[in-house]
């Protein structure tokens, strides 16, 4: 078993002002590699569907994945694919669309694995009423063998919920429970759209854990207008308060080329990158002195959560749903603009809800990619960085049948400025990411990316600090 990790003892607070200038780019985030800009419309489906059923059969279990773009207000700082003005009747159409692809893939791949993982995205899976959420999964348990203890979990938007509705989301099974708070502060919450009072949440999470349910994450989000060290402190403790296993400490990603609504928060300050980092450095003292781990990058977990035990093991990975613990799982995605990975295959469903609607029984996939061998290579090189901060050469070399340094010569030799500036080390059979480099995971990974371009990457990817 690997060394644990140490806890980082520096502060992102104390980065020099010329390393944060030096080092703020646009990057991906790398829940996939190849990432989804390199999906195309050009794919072969017969050869991805063979893979799907190959895959079926020597797959070590199987992550699903259910979106539901629905929400009942757009949130102005948000970049998730969601749709606004929906009623009970297009949420039954959409659902009979989802039984109508989930009897399609299974149909195709045959024998599946049986379900390790289950998460529920959006918008918001909290905007099915009750009835509809127990159609849901009672359709998804007569089409699919789920594990013992398999993980089910869901993203919530408290402002939906009431305890009636927990009541029924413990007794259909779900046991991990997310919470989009973002912030608790009156004024940040107004210029975002997004009202939410402490006290909802206070209810919420007490009555879950008195129906003997403590996998808890919350969400957070820094560099939102009106952010300041001062307010944001106060959410920090407020959420400290609450103790959850999981936080999530997502930076704003402004992106109105991709988001024409974020075009509005313009009319207030957004932080820039430094008070960006001063906000996250803040945060990321408080929940250290509470005794949380850094997990990577924007999670932190406390220390007997499986993410940090994966990382002390250094079996961490990615995946479209974020840091997971369960290595080696075939992802399937079903809904309007669900990504699916299988195999060496990424699979994207159309986004539009009425055209999902239409193509659900006949094929829903608009753009795929077959991975090359290079591809899976530099996959499990970004993720082994990106997620447990160690790649071990000799175990790639041995396991691609390469010289990592002759075969990797040209980013070896980029990577040596990074070093210099102590984000990393490069010894003769590992590359080991420093403490300090730790904030700058998505750059030091990109070197690595076959696929970045400057002028196409600035438009496509957030910035890194």
């Amino acid at each position: 078993m690997a060394e644990p990790l140490v806890d980082i003892a520096l502060s992102p607070r104390q980065i020099p002002s010329d390393m944060l200038a030096r080092y703020s780019t646009s990057a991906p985030r790398y829940t996939s590699y190849p990432t989804a800009p390199q999906f195309t419309a050009d794919f072969d489906i017969e050869r991805i569907a063979a893979a799907w059923r190959q895959s079926s059969i020597s797959a070590a279990g199987l992550s699903l994945y259910i979106h539901i773009p629905f929400c009942q207000s757009r949130c102005l700082y948000c970049g998730c694919f969601t749709e606004i003005g929906h009623d009970a009747a297009a949420v039954d159409d959409y659902l009979a669309a989802l039984f109508t692809e989930m009897d399609r893939l299974v149909e195709l791949t045959g024998n599946l694995p049986a379900v390790e993982q289950l998460a529920l995205g959006g918008g918001t899976p909290v905007f099915l009423n009750p009835a509809q959420m127990r159609r849901l999964v009672a359709g998804m348990e007569r089409r699919f063998t789920f594990a013992h203890g398999a993980e089910r979990s869901l993203e919530m938007d408290p402002r939906r919920l009431d305890t009636d509705y927990l009541d029924m989301l413990v007794d259909v099974g779900f046991n991990r429970f997310s919470f989009g708070v973002q912030d608790l502060e009156p004024d940040v919450q107004r210029k975002v759209g997004r009202r939410l009072a402490p006290e909802k949440l206070d209810e919420l999470v007490a009555h879950l854990r008195r129906r003997g349910r403590t996998a808890v994450n919350m969400d957070l989000i820094y560099g939102l207008p009106g952010q300041t060290e001062e307010t944001f402190g106060r959410t920090i403790r407020r959420i400290m308060e609450f103790r959850p296993p999981r936080i999530a400490l997502f930076g704003y990603a402004h992106v109105p080329w991709v988001s024409p609504h974020q075009q509005t928060l313009e009319q207030y300050h957004l932080p820039n990158p430094a008070e960006r980092m001063n906000l996250f450095g803040l945060a990321f003292e408080m929940l250290l002195a509470a005794g949380y781990r850094h997990v990577g990058m924007d999670h932190f977990a406390l220390p007997e959560d499986e993410l940090i035990r994966a990382l002390d093991r250094r079996s961490l990975t990615r995946n479209f749903m974020g840091y997971t613990t369960r290595r080696g799982l075939d992802l399937m995605g079903l809904g309007a603009s669900a990504i699916s990975s299988v195999g060496r295959t990424y699979c994207q469903n159309i986004k539009d809800i009425a055209a999902y609607r239409e193509r659900a029984a006949g094929g829903t996939w608009v753009k795929g990619l077959w991975l090359s061998d290079e591809d899976l290579l530099r996959r499990e090189i970004i993720l082994d960085l990106f997620c447990n901060f160690h790649l071990d050469l000799a175990r790639v070399s041995q396991a691609h049948q390469l010289d990592f340094k002759v075969h990797f010569a040209t980013e070896l030799e980029k990577l040596r400025p990074l070093a210099d500036d102590g984000l990393l080390q490069t010894g003769k059979s590992a590359l080991s990411v420093t403490p300090l480099g730790r904030f700058f995971i998505r750059n030091i990974c990109m070197v690595f990316d076959q696929y970045l371009a400057g002028e196409e990457r600035e438009r496509r990817y957030s910035r890194t600090v």
